[in-house]
C-alpha cells in the first residue's frame, strides 16, 4: 500500500471514529459545556472530609432539563474528562438525586445537582442556563458564560480543559 493511500485510509478512519457531538475546533460543544459547568461547580463547593480525614472528590449530579436527555457519548466524554477532580453522576430524573431519608431532602452523597438547560449550538462562546441544587427546596438559577480554550501548546498526556466558565450570573 502506498504511503499516500495509507494516509488517506487513516484520515478516513479518524474522521469516522470522531464523536458526532464533538464540536469543531475552537467551539464549545455539549461535552465541553457540561465539563466546564462541572469544573465551575467543583470550584464552588466546600470540600467533603470523610471519617478517615480524607478529602473526597466533589460529587456533582447532572440532569438535563425536563423532556430532554444528555447523549450517552457526551456523558462518557464528561466522565472521562472529570474523573481526577470530581465524581460526576448523570441522572434521568431529578428525584433520583435527592435523599428522601435525610431531613431536608439533600442531594445524595453530600453533592450538588446541576439541572442543565438546553445546550446552545456549538460556538466560541455560549451561555448555559443551570439550576444548582443542594437540597430539594434549595434551587438557585444561574447562567454561566462558557468560552472555548485554545489548544495547549505542550504535549503532556494530561487532559486540558477545552472550555471554561468566565462568568456566572443569576437571571
Amino acid at each position: 500500500m502506498s504511503s499516500a493511500l495509507l494516509v488517506a485510509v487513516l484520515a478516513a478512519f479518524a474522521l469516522a471514529s470522531c464523536d458526532d457531538n464533538e464540536a469543531a475546533s475552537g467551539e464549545v460543544g455539549p461535552a465541553d459545556a457540561i465539563t466546564a459547568a462541572v469544573a465551575w461547580q467543583a470550584g464552588e463547593q466546600e470540600p467533603v472530609v470523610a471519617a478517615d480525614d480524607e478529602i473526597q472528590l466533589p460529587v456533582i449530579y447532572v440532569v438535563a432539563d425536563a423532556g430532554t436527555t444528555i447523549d450517552v457519548g457526551v456523558q462518557a466524554d464528561v466522565a472521562e474528562s472529570t474523573v481526577d477532580w470530581a465524581t460526576v453522576r448523570f441522572a434521568d430524573d431529578i428525584a433520583d438525586t435527592f435523599d428522601p431519608d435525610l431531613e431536608g431532602d439533600p442531594v445524595r452523597d453530600d453533592g450538588v445537582m446541576l439541572l442543565v438547560g438546553p445546550i446552545p449550538d456549538p460556538a466560541r462562546s455560549i451561555e448555559l442556563s443551570l439550576v444548582r441544587y443542594t437540597s430539594l427546596d434549595d434551587g438557585e438559577p444561574v447562567v454561566v458564560t462558557i468560552v472555548s480554550e485554545p489548544a495547549p501548546d505542550d504535549t503532556s498526556d494530561a487532559p486540558a480543559p477545552r472550555a471554561t466558565v468566565t462568568s456566572a450570573t443569576q437571571p
